[in-house]
């Protein structure tokens, strides 16, 4: 190669090498650019035709040839290598493993995230330098990847608070800690914490057209909503209802019987003074023109409710059910929470919830399924384990039936059996306290709540999602497994490794 074409080409890579370093420090492409890469391949097709003799020679050589036919292999080798790579990454499947099942998305997850008919944009805003950024942008994409793996609608964008003022702005962010948003249709949330739960319950939020409305009766020393600090109230209930985008409103039917056009639900929620007639009148008739409502009584207390509920085939226990445990001292009545664990395997409400879930009620008074009114169904959803007793009193000293009993139902059909009202939905429940601020959140209790709201605003495709917590495995080992592990493998394998080992080095030594 002649010195010329050697300067060509030199010249070339200076070019290159220019055009390289002023994108990258104006991180833009500018004229410069196209005047830079212009030069390199004018200085590189001159210096081609200055020494095509010598080029020629160069690709007809043996070796040229062997070394050509290696690198087209190589770059077989490669295409294929990007093919598989890009198939895996657009086609794979994958597998959770864990107890918990903590790696996988609930069924309302998937549900929503399926029904997805327009593209979801989910932005995270951030600044660099800012501690913790990284690893929450990480937990972030591992988690918006779950939701991507299912549905692949799903925009994630990444934003630099600095580098984006106008679109920070727009979202209303002032802060680098890390801020996310789900944006569907035009409608936004904003994400308060980073886990499926908070995601989820802002896909209900953005795909949900309009909200739906649920009234608290008032007046008859009910349990407050507004109530935070006690914990018999149910401020707690109220606040993750409104993060469901539904309305939260207050019924004085005491003062005006008659349930507004816009109630989605009636929730009756621990009356300790009776309703009046005009009142009990206002509900019929709310039912009658197909209303959704949910009473939850305390025992020994039904709030003149008795003959509502008996006109749906329903009979309030009005007593104490305790569950019955085993002890050293034989059995005995366990005096705290008592637990509901038979759920109905096929209603919306409960059919996810496992064999060894449960939900906590405090002093439940059992239901009575009479009989199945014509034009109407009870589902016992909960019920406590044959392990169960009912009392009169809290003083226990009249023991009563031994068995299973039910805590919750639910009643649909048609109020009198009329086939000109429209189809009610309706759910009883012996106790209130289990979804008071006190006891919302443990077990499956927040779960039931929900499912139950969800039901009766006729959106049973939203169920709730329990925390799912990670568990550790543990390895439980008796003495003769621990012995079988000992001599059949942790001695005898670096014994066999030694072995081998003295072996090879013996033979290479008299090889």
């Amino acid at each position: 190669m002649s010195k010329l074409s050697k300067v060509l080409f030199l010249m070339s890579g200076i070019s290159l090498v220019c055009m390289s370093i002023t994108r990258y420090i104006l991180g833009q492409w500018v004229p410069f650019c196209w005047l830079a890469l212009g030069m390199a391949v004018f200085f590189t097709v001159v210096a081609v035709i200055k020494d095509r003799a010598f080029f020629k020679e160069f690709l007809t050589m043996k070796t040229t040839k062997e070394g050509m036919s290696m690198g087209v292999l190589i770059l077989l080798m490669l295409a294929v290598l990007s093919v598989v790579n890009y198939l895996g990454v657009r086609h794979y499947a994958t597998f959770d493993f864990s107890s918990s099942q903590g790696n996988t998305l609930a069924d309302q997850s998937v549900k929503l995230i399926k029904s997805l008919d327009s593209e979801l944009k989910v932005y995270f805003f951030y600044k660099k330098g800012v501690e913790g950024n990284e690893e929450n942008r990480r937990s972030f994409r591992e988690l918006i990847k779950k939701y991507q793996d299912i549905n692949s609608n799903i925009q994630l964008n990444f934003v630099e608070v600095n580098e984006r003022p106008d679109l920070a702005k727009d979202f209303g962010v002032d802060k680098g800690s890390g801020t996310a948003f789900v944006e569907y249709k035009g409608r936004r949330n904003l994400l308060q914490k980073i886990d499926e739960q908070e995601f989820t319950s802002s896909l209900v939020k953005v795909t949900r057209e309009k909200n739906k409305t649920i009234y608290f009766t008032i007046g008859h020393g009910e349990s407050a909503l507004d109530d935070a600090k006690e914990g018999l109230g149910l401020n707690a209930l109220k606040v993750i209802l409104e993060r469901n985008r539904y309305a939260v409103k207050l019924l004085p039917l005491i003062q005006e019987p008659v349930v507004p056009a816009d109630a989605d639900v009636v929730v009756i929620a621990g009356p300790i003074q009776n309703f009046l007639a005009h009142e009990i009148e206002a509900l019929e008739t709310y039912l009658k023109k197909g209303g959704s409502l949910f009473i939850a009584l305390e025992s020994q207390n039904p709030a003149n409710l008795e003959k509502l509920v008996g006109k749906m085939g329903i009979e309030l226990g009005n007593n104490y059910i305790f569950n019955i445990v085993d002890t050293v001292m034989g059995q005995g009545v366990n005096q705290g929470p008592v637990m509901g664990s038979v759920f109905s395997p096929m209603n919306e409400i409960t059919k996810s919830f496992g064999s060894n879930e449960v939900t906590l009620f405090r002093h439940p008074q059992s239901l009575k399924k009479v009989k199945e009114l014509p034009g109407m169904a009870i589902d016992e959803l909960v019920r406590t384990n044959p392990k169960s007793m009912s009392f009169n009193s809290l003083a226990m000293k009249d023991d009563g039936p031994v068995g299973s009993f039910a805590l919750v139902d639910q009643v649909t059909g048609q109020w009198d059996s009329d086939p000109n009202n429209k189809q009610f939905s309706a759910i009883i429940a012996g106790d209130v306290d289990f979804m008071t601020n006190q006891m919302l959140y443990q077990n499956l209790n927040r779960d039931l709540v929900l499912n139950a709201i969800a039901a009766l605003a006729k959106e049973e495709s939203l169920i709730s999602i329990s925390p799912k917590e990670a568990q550790a495995t543990q390895l439980v080992l008796t003495n003769t497994n621990f012995g079988i592990f000992l001599f059949a493998f942790l001695i005898p394998l670096p014994l066999v490794l030694l072995g081998i080992g003295v072996t090879l080095y013996v033979r290479r030594r008299n090889a």
